[in-house]
């Protein structure tokens, strides 16, 4: 072996070449990632067991440090609860992170009352993946330990991809209350006018029939319909839904309020007041026979069903499709009808029950208890279902009570904006 002095000798007389120095450099998409992380109200840490002087860099590479706190472990371990708490409104990046930090620091947000996600690819990170609300593992670098304790697993342990995850997250999470809205209008309408009809020895206007074909309407086609909206990169642009926010909120009971009781008013008056103002013009299947007024059964020319109930059920369905419409937008946006075309699952679907319920109303006969009704009859029913587009509208106009959610408040913002671009 060479002694220190023989070493020594040897680094006499050397010249620098260069100087090299290694890093990891970040995935090019990572930065975009962060930022629409944080346009969307995602508070985004870095936890890692570097040194602090490199962990803040490659924070400020990426976007993740800006004017918040970095801090080291032991640091952070040292402190109180409540110190822990108040530093975390601030903190950004921890360094020289042990697994006890993370859970520990999981463990602080929930306190707080924050919806935690954690990334993880180590066995270390197994505590922490399962105390969070949302655990995310590596899928390539990531144990089966932490892919076990997690709740998704990131199959290309891309950054990108978790933004992905919360895109479709929100969407479906907003599919969902499409179609509560949606569902709740056409129950609330359905029971109090069959309840009433029959309350009142008027009978029931809704026949089980064709109360099943709404069933189909406002279920399977309906979920099929509002479920299948595809995310839209401004589900990116307003904050996430807190962890106490309701399921059916404000907005939503507001819409449901105003159609139901649309709907309930129009049905009312057809019940009670149809044999008075609605005239029977039909003539077979089609329009060309005198006018006649109906029997104060609500009987028309045609004895084999009742010509007023026909126009009930079919002004109902007709409202409940249009409402389908309206039920698309949850929160203030005006044109409920942008995008819809970008579905094509949800137009067919409309349009087939449209289709349908055409046939079921001229040519259902002793199956749906439905006589023709004559163009007269067709025109009003279709005006009085396309008024709930105008009321929709009206409807996104009125103040909601209660407190609004940062998610309807980052609606209110990205509609104003949209009216101050097309202002200009």
């Amino acid at each position: 072996p060479q002694t220190e002095v023989a070493l020594e000798a040897l680094e006499q007389g050397l010249c620098v070449v260069c100087v090299v120095g290694i890093k990891d450099p970040l995935r090019k998409e990572v930065p975009d990632a962060v930022r629409q992380c944080q346009r969307a109200g995602i508070t985004v840490r870095m936890l890692t067991g570097d040194a602090l002087l490199t962990a803040k860099n490659i924070a400020r590479e990426c976007g993740i440090l800006t004017s918040g706190t970095a801090i080291e472990g032991p640091d952070f371990r040292g402190k109180s609860p409540g110190e822990q708490r108040d530093l975390l409104r601030t903190l950004q990046v921890m360094a020289r992170c042990s697994p006890q930090d993370k859970l520990t620091l999981v463990k602080r947000l929930k306190e707080m009352g924050e919806v935690v996600a954690v990334t993880g690819d180590g066995t270390n990170d197994a505590p922490a993946l399962k105390e969070a609300d949302v655990g995310l593992s590596m899928g390539i670098a990531g144990t089966s330990v932490a892919q076990e304790a997690s709740d998704i697993v990131i199959m290309d342990d891309n950054f990108s991809s978790i933004v992905k995850s919360v895109l479709w997250g929100r969407s479906v999470y907003d599919n969902i209350r499409r179609f509560l809205q949606f569902q709740l209008t056409v129950n609330v309408v359905a029971l109090f006018i069959c309840m009433v009809g029959a309350i009142t020895g008027f009978g029931t206007p809704l026949k089980p029939v064709q109360l099943l074909w709404v069933n189909l309407i406002m279920d399977t086609l309906g979920a099929l319909a509002l479920a299948t909206e595809a995310p839209t990169p401004d589900l990116l642009q307003r904050e996430p839904y807190g962890r106490n926010d309701r399921l059916i909120n404000g907005h939503m009971y507001r819409n449901i309020s105003v159609q139901a009781i649309f709907q309930i008013l129009v049905m009312l008056a057809l019940l009670f007041f149809g044999t008075d103002f609605i005239l029977d013009c039909s003539e077979g299947f089609g329009t060309g026979g005198a006018c006649a007024a109906l029997k104060p059964n609500g009987m028309g020319k045609n004895e084999t069903g009742n010509y007023r109930d026909t126009v009930i059920y079919n002004v109902f369905v007709w409202m409940q499709l249009f409402n389908e419409l309206n039920a698309r937008r949850i929160y203030n946006e005006l044109n409920c009808l942008e995008g819809v075309f970008g579905n094509p699952i949800f137009v067919a679907i409309w349009v087939v029950s449209a289709f349908v319920q055409v046939l079921s109303v001229q040519f259902g006969g002793q199956v749906f208890k439905t006589v023709p009704l004559d163009i007269y009859a067709w025109t009003a029913c279709v005006a009085v279902g396309a008024f709930s587009l105008c009321l929709g509208v009206f409807q996104r106009l009125l103040p909601v009570c209660g407190p609004p959610t940062k998610a309807s408040q980052s609606s209110n913002l990205e509609q104003e904006r949209q009216g101050e671009y097309g202002r200009l």
